[in-house]
């Protein structure tokens, strides 16, 4: 039965690209996730409370589905390393979450970029369920007559909340929590190594620097790490920011600002390339910069973007090592 409903599916879906194909040309189009904080996973309830039901429905920005209550075959565009974290690998990925370079992320079939998906690779994975963030419609049509799709927004979660959803999606409520106390048990030792070096009440600060902007950074990517997770404090006005939003992400500054944005420790990243660098050396070199606290103390620190802007529970985990390390070695 499910290979007659595969290849129903498939019949309809190549039409689709067929007729597609007569009145346009160009990629298949997709959006990418916008990369907070509502760590509640959407709500669920039971298709039927038949024990042999096997599926169950579920409420998605697009209406209610039917999803796998036993997923097998699962194919993520964004959440890879959440599905991971409770012990489900996808059959496949899009592009950019197999650049991971854990074991764990071995052997994942490629299903093309966010821009570009890869309709036929997906369909000839058979998946039984696909796990999306922020598509557009006819994405999500698309998807739908391949296998039920889940669009969980990206940004209505925080790190927490996209293991959590992920669980529940996949019957793994368990394995999500199990992953949830693994995780804060390495949070509590790292706290206690890095209080224990600098101490109660320091502030941080994490900046950005790009060829032409300034950004300061919020509790999400790359401050995540630092204020939600190890509970570091912030400078007042990234604070005042938090208050305001708890999802405050980033945003750019003039230099004329960044007293009021200084800490007692810095963490700085720059985009990759030359300009980047060279903005980088304008700024050292400026009154402002030299009257830094932590500048004038020898506590900036430059940590890699590639490791400090993913948001995922693999990248948190990497974050938090680097932070262990760096902070610990403060004289």
């Amino acid at each position: 039965m499910m290979r007659i409903k595969w290849l129903v599916f498939a019949s309809i879906l190549l039409l689709s690209f067929s007729l597609a194909a007569c009145g346009t040309s160009g990629t298949q189009p997709g959006s990418a996730p916008t990369g907070n904080n509502d760590t509640a996973p959407p709500s669920t309830d039971k298709a039927s409370t038949d024990l042999s039901a096997t599926t169950r429905t579920y409420k998605t920005a697009f209406g209610e589905i039917q999803i796998p209550v036993s997923v097998q075959r699962v194919v993520t565009l964004q959440y890879a390393s959440q599905m991971l974290s409770v012990g489900v690998k996808p059959i496949g990925a899009a592009s950019h979450l197999l650049e991971n370079t854990d074991p764990a992320f071995q052997g994942i079939e490629d299903v093309g970029t966010l821009e570009a998906i890869n309709y036929e690779k997906i369909l000839s994975l058979q998946p039984d369920l696909i796990i999306t963030a922020d598509i557009d419609k006819d994405v999500y049509d698309k998807l739908s007559m391949i296998a039920p799709t889940v669009d969980l927004p990206w940004m209505d979660y925080d790190m927490y909340g996209h293991v959590k959803a992920i669980g529940d999606i996949l019957n793994k409520q368990q394995e999500a929590a199990a992953w949830q106390a693994e995780f804060d048990k390495k949070l509590t030792t790292a706290k206690e190594q890095i209080l224990g070096k600098i101490g109660e009440g320091k502030t941080v600060a994490i900046y950005r620097i790009d060829p032409k902007e300034f950004y300061v950074y919020g509790a999400r990517n790359m401050g995540f790490t630092f204020y939600k997770a190890l509970g570091l404090t912030p400078p007042p006005a990234i604070q005042k920011e938090l208050d305001k939003d708890p999802n405050f992400w980033a945003a750019p500054i003039s230099m004329e600002l960044l007293p009021d944005y200084a800490a007692d420790y810095v963490f700085v990243s720059l985009l990759p390339g030359e300009e980047a660098a060279g903005r980088y050396n304008e700024i050292k070199s400026s009154a402002i910069w030299k009257n830094l606290p932590a500048v004038k103390n020898s506590y900036v620190y430059e940590i890699n973007m590639d490791t400090w802007l993913g948001y995922t529970p693999h990248d948190i985990e990497l974050q938090l090592q680097d932070a262990v390390k760096l902070l610990t070695q403060v004289q």
